[in-house]
């Protein structure tokens, strides 16, 4: 796929993507509140005739997931923006078209585990220290869900799907240590940049041939 093969709604998104992230690294919140949502919405505009209506869905939830992350109340918000991309994730999980020839390939499966196992380590401690069990749930079965989604990916073989797949594994995983074990200053900038890249891929692989 070349440049010229691009839809005209996800050139005009990673334009906007770069102007969000020049936004967040010099903390203009009104241009982040503008473009967030916006810029998740363009991603899906040309999947909506496209192979997978569930891709389609799901990324319209993320751009619901966005909006309630951005809100001045994140606490209170965090609940539904993780209900939010969980559902879209489980959407992608059943959307990729994956032929899943010879059972469980231990290949990738293996790794998954370990990161898996080294996500629920790592950030224990602190999603224990959250008294509200629907997020210490909604956390374990989100970090299940993107390995599954991960794991089908690659079983597509499709690479835009394993590298999205991968850079949304790297997204959730900073925003995860900021939220419940050290918080650094470039990881808002870390998070979206691996975000959009990842929610593009995803994106273009289920435009319409």
């Amino acid at each position: 796929m070349g440049i010229k093969d691009i839809q005209l709604p996800h050139r005009i998104a990673v334009v906007l993507a770069g102007i969000y992230l020049a936004a967040v690294a010099c903390n203009w919140t009104n241009v982040k509140y503008a473009l967030k949502p916006a810029v998740t919405l363009l991603l899906a505009m040309p999947t909506a005739r496209g192979p997978s209506r569930a891709v389609f869905v799901g990324l319209l939830l993320s751009a619901l997931g966005d909006t309630f992350l951005m809100l001045p109340d994140q606490e209170s918000m965090f609940v539904p923006g993780l209900l939010s991309f969980l559902v879209a994730h489980i959407l992608y999980l059943n959307g990729f078209d994956a032929t899943l020839r010879g059972g469980v390939s231990w290949i990738v499966a293996v790794p998954l585990g370990v990161f898996v196992s080294a996500m629920a380590a790592a950030l224990y401690d602190g999603v224990a220290r959250v008294e509200d069990t629907g997020v210490q749930v909604g956390v374990v079965v989100y970090i299940l869900t993107i390995a599954l989604m991960t794991y089908r990916a690659a079983m597509t073989q499709t690479p835009l799907l394993v590298i999205g797949s991968l850079l949304f594994c790297v997204s959730d995983s900073i925003l995860a240590w900021d939220k419940f074990v050290t918080s650094y200053s470039w990881c808002e900038l870390g998070i979206m940049a691996t975000y959009y890249a990842a929610q593009l891929c995803i994106a273009m692989a289920h435009v319409p041939k």
